[in-house]
């Protein structure tokens, strides 16, 4: 009885000790993201075209003039703070879109999916919703779509493409890539082709990488891109307006 004891014993302080290392080890992987930039930083203040709310859940560009029923939800890549990408949502929000990037747990958007749905409740004065996703987020903001499709008129696939078949979804899709991205590949996109919604368009940006798509620096694994990250800032506003505005 004494040796079945201790053996019991043995078993517990082993799982014990190899879930302290889990949790060690999933402190250590979530504490290591890219951070937004100055130049992201300073995208965060009002101006005279929009309003800036940075709460603890949600980034909220709020246009003060022109301001459009259509919204747009944006979802980070993996690991990437949230305020990276407010470069690219004060442009959208000075258009007259009301834009919102979420702020996931962990800066992982697998922790929830469904935060999209507080956006959406938060802001009823708008009628029409996309959302928008970069990489690891936008496979996520795919998922969010597909079980919600009564939500969310379009989708935004930024570096990013559907890990589950949104081919027969009723929204509308866009997909835009840099050429040189080394992250989400041109395999990655062939693979998954026909997962996307039927009527999706499908925009490559020539010269332009993985990064690029926020303002967190480099990214370890990809490309360096042949055109300057503004520029390929600009493009990526330009025809993500015009799928707002075809909703």
């Amino acid at each position: 009885m004494k040796i079945q004891n201790s053996k019991k014993k043995i078993i517990l302080l082993v799982i014990l000790i190899l879930l302290v290392m889990a949790l060690i080890g999933f402190v250590v992987y979530v504490s290591d993201y890219y951070h937004a930039d100055s130049r992201a930083l300073s995208a965060l203040n009002n101006t005279s075209s929009y309003t800036v709310n940075n709460s603890a859940d949600f980034i909220t560009f709020t246009p003060t003039v022109n301001k459009s029923s259509t919204g747009l939800i944006i979802y980070p890549g993996a690991k990437v703070e949230a305020e990276s990408y407010a470069v690219m949502a004060s442009e959208i929000a000075l258009r007259g879109y009301t834009t919102v990037i979420v702020k996931m747990p962990f800066n992982l958007a697998i922790f929830d999916v469904n935060k999209a749905d507080q956006v959406i409740n938060n802001h009823p004065e708008i009628k029409v919703w996309a959302i928008a996703g970069h990489s690891l987020g936008g496979v996520f903001a795919s998922d969010y779509a597909l079980n919600h499709q009564d939500k969310i008129k379009g989708v935004i696939y930024l570096a990013s493409y559907p890990n589950n078949n949104a081919s027969n979804a009723t929204f509308k899709g866009l997909l835009i890539r840099g050429t040189e991205d080394n992250l989400t590949t041109s395999d990655d996109i062939s693979k998954n082709m026909d997962k996307f919604p039927a009527n999706t368009t499908f925009i490559y940006i020539t010269g332009g990488n993985h990064f690029n798509v926020g303002d967190y620096g480099i990214q370890k694994g990809d490309n360096n891109s042949t055109i300057f990250r503004e520029g390929q800032q600009v493009q990526n506003v330009m025809y993500i307006v015009e799928f707002l505005n075809s909703l």
